[in-house]
């Protein structure tokens, strides 16, 4: 009798040490996975930044390691910009003031692409203005100045033979695009497509012109780390990758959700939301590859906005760190 005890509390002892462990995936003496923090530039929060808050909520990012750290600079790229001069980032995605920091001998180099790494700037109006050339000697308000939206619309126009000096521009990062449309202060905003798909659906304006069409051989967004992140952690910039790569994948086979995460955070109407993702979504390109002709005519395009100095040559081991795409 005393033996089968014995035996009984042997089996359950082996079961305790050996089984249970198995079970939970490790044990109790194991110390959890030391994380990677990374300083990540992030401009105002919007619909585009969904996908990658939903899986910070979702742990998608601290399962590969990194624990994100989005700072919003919601004055646009040039803040941005000068928050990585600073010390404040490791890590940013956004567009042109990337390339006129490299440019200027900000300590950054582009080690990737966004999903979407074509312009998406659209213009639009109030149902008054019916052509771009409608807006001579008119208010239109744009981004910061120096950012990638203002400097779009500075294409759009020298595009109808106009230029800044025919209008009256008013440089508003950061605030509310569709509620200074409506204001009735002005004919037109530059800005990004959710405000077109408001504006249209709620029958306040129109979609006047799309940025897309008027640039050629450009990459207007990027993905840049800085030089000391590249020397001293490499593989946090790789795993940061990988999680922003399922962020997307996740978001694109969960659109429902997507939609409803979007429509909850932003207090967005459904029907912009919904429309928003249809448009973008099928856009998106989850290699992250980066666009080496069309990185060199984004510089090409900066210096013809005089937004960087014309003796700057494109060298692409300056500008570019090929390693994390292959």
């Amino acid at each position: 009798m005393i033996r089968k005890v014995i035996r009984s509390l042997v089996v359950i002892l082996l079961f305790a040490i050996i089984i249970l462990p198995m079970v939970y995936g490790k044990s109790s003496s194991q110390k959890p996975k030391k994380l990677v923090t990374i300083r990540l530039a992030n401009l105002a929060v919007g619909i585009s930044s969904m996908p990658q808050q939903m899986a910070l909520e979702k742990g998608i990012f601290e399962k590969h390691g990194i624990d994100l750290k989005v700072i919003n600079f919601v004055k646009g790229g040039p803040e941005a910009t000068a928050g990585v001069a600073s010390g404040q980032v490791d890590m940013g995605s956004y567009g042109s003031p990337i390339i006129i920091g490299i440019a200027k001998g900000l300590p950054i180099k582009i080690v990737a692409s966004p999903p979407n790494k074509r312009i998406d700037f659209v213009l639009v109006s109030t149902n008054a203005i019916k052509k771009v050339t409608d807006l001579k000697g008119k208010t239109v308000a744009t981004g910061a100045l120096g950012g990638g939206i203002h400097q779009s619309f500075l294409k759009i126009l020298a595009a109808h033979g106009m230029s800044e000096k025919d209008v009256k521009i008013i440089a508003t990062g950061g605030t509310d695009a569709y509620m200074i449309l409506t204001s009735g202060k002005v004919a037109a905003v530059q800005t990004n497509l959710e405000v077109a798909i408001r504006a249209e659906l709620e029958g306040t304006g129109h979609l006047l012109a799309e940025a897309s069409k008027y640039y050629k051989n450009y990459q207007h967004s990027f993905v840049f780390a800085t030089i000391k992140l590249i020397e001293t952690n490499p593989q946090a910039i790789r795993n940061f990758l990988k999680a922003s790569r399922e962020a997307y994948q996740y978001a694109k086979a969960h659109q429902e959700e997507l939609v409803a995460y979007t429509v909850k955070k932003l207090n967005m109407d459904e029907r912009v939301a919904r429309e928003y993702w249809k448009r973008t979504i099928p856009k998106w390109d989850l290699s992250f590859k980066i666009d080496i002709p069309g990185t060199e005519g984004a510089l090409k395009t900066l210096q013809e906005l005089k937004e960087v100095e014309p003796n700057v040559v494109f060298d692409q081991d300056r500008f570019i760190d090929l390693r994390f795409t292959k």
